[in-house]
């Protein structure tokens, strides 16, 4: 019998625990070739893993899952990897006290939906969140939340640091069309902002997130730029407190 990887010897365990049966742990190094204490080593690695494995009573050292355990495999559309990656950076950016204890982890699960190019984008991207003060009365009475297919377009032009053609509405009603490179996003809750590069302004704008009416992502990607040239930019406007 080939020997089996210590990948394969964690799957095949895994599945093993998750039948709901006793797994015997001598009966499990005989099966798989290994030592006992392998065996045990491997069990352990399961367990830092999140695997709930507890010992049981019963005769022949038997190890099962927890009782109450029911969660299983969860796979991730492409779109629902990048909300969470970006729900994650928002969360650690927002409240330290509060931020996901596993963070780390989940993200490097999540980045393995991605490609090694556009993981290397995304490796940068926390840095571009930015929080700061609440909006004012005034600010917030304006607020409309945008839908949800935007908001995807949104965080997927932003995330893979793709240029997006844009609808955005003005204070005024008015309509204009833009293409640009969403380079950083500010929270003034509960008011997202995007500093963008205008392509045909050929300047540095910022657009609220909830005021974009179509947002289409293009396949053309763009170099990030510095967090100065935009931070120059809103020096004096009373709008966005980081």
């Amino acid at each position: 019998m080939k020997a089996l990887t210590r990948l394969d010897r964690l799957d095949r365990l895994e599945s093993w625990l998750k039948s709901d049966e006793l797994l015997i742990l001598r009966d499990a190094a005989d099966e798989l070739g290994v030592s006992l204490r392998t065996i045990n080593r491997d069990i352990e690695l399961l367990r830092e893993r999140g695997v709930p494995v507890e010992a049981d009573r019963g005769r022949g050292g038997g190890v099962r899952l927890h009782s109450r355990w029911g969660v299983g495999r969860v796979s991730f559309t492409y779109k629902e990897a990048i909300d969470l990656l970006v729900g994650i950076a928002m969360s650690e950016q927002a409240d330290q006290s509060m931020q996901m204890a596993q963070s780390r982890s989940i993200r490097r699960k999540l980045m393995a939906s991605f490609s090694h190019a556009d993981q290397a984008r995304i490796n940068t991207f926390r840095d571009r969140i930015r929080a700061g003060s609440p909006s004012s009365a005034a600010v917030r009475d304006t607020y409309q939340p945008a839908a949800p297919q935007i908001n995807s377009a949104q965080k997927e032009a932003f995330l893979l640091q793709n240029k997006a053609q844009v609808t955005y509405c003005d204070g005024q009603g008015r309509e204009t069309k833009r293409s640009v490179e969403v380079h950083y996003l500010v929270l003034n809750p509960p008011i997202w902002y995007a500093m963008c590069w205008d392509d045909l302004r050929q300047d540095v704008r910022s657009l609220r997130c909830d005021r974009m009416r179509q947002v289409t992502v293009q396949p053309q990607g763009f170099e990030l730029r510095p967090w100065a040239d935009f931070h120059a930019a809103m020096e004096g406007n009373p709008t966005h407190r980081i």
